[in-house]
């Protein structure tokens, strides 16, 4: 999994790859987690909305397609907000467990080391191999990214 990470208002790129197994499922886990958050988060306020419109005086009164529109303006933007308050509430924790990572510019000199060091070899019933090109080695990375 890709990472962008930013370090002196810079943005650098890390992939999961290049951490030790323990991290890389910490920061899976860290993830992972959006959609559940995302999920409570939507589910309380459509719930909240759905509650407001049906009780409230003036709300009570409006017509069931203003209501819906309501309920739907509230769904939506709890789903949107939510990812993203998520999103950034987790940045400085997966910063603190990638620290001393390698890291570069461009996303697309990241080498994925879980696909750059083995192929599925479809003529030995599709189990891993490690002759993959003779690929032995890879590009060091100019910089390792220190958590502020």
């Amino acid at each position: 999994m890709y990472i962008n990470l930013t370090q002196n208002n810079k943005s650098w790129w890390t992939h999961t790859s290049l951490v030790p197994t323990e991290t890389q499922n910490q920061v899976i886990n860290l993830v992972n987690g959006q959609s559940s958050f995302q999920n409570k988060a939507t589910l309380l306020t459509t719930y909240l909305s759905l509650e407001a419109v049906n009780r409230i005086g003036p709300a009570k009164k409006l017509a069931i397609y203003f209501k819906a529109g309501i309920v739907g303006a509230v769904f939506l933007g709890t789903r949107f907000a939510s990812g993203s308050y998520y999103s950034n509430s987790i940045k400085p924790e997966i910063g603190k467990l990638l620290d001393g990572a390698p890291v570069w510019e461009n996303k697309f000199d990241v080498p994925e080391l879980d696909k750059k060091f083995f192929f599925i070899d479809d003529d030995n019933n599709f189990e891993p191999s490690l002759w993959h090109h003779g690929i032995n080695q890879i590009d060091k990375p100019k910089q390792f990214y220190k958590f502020e």
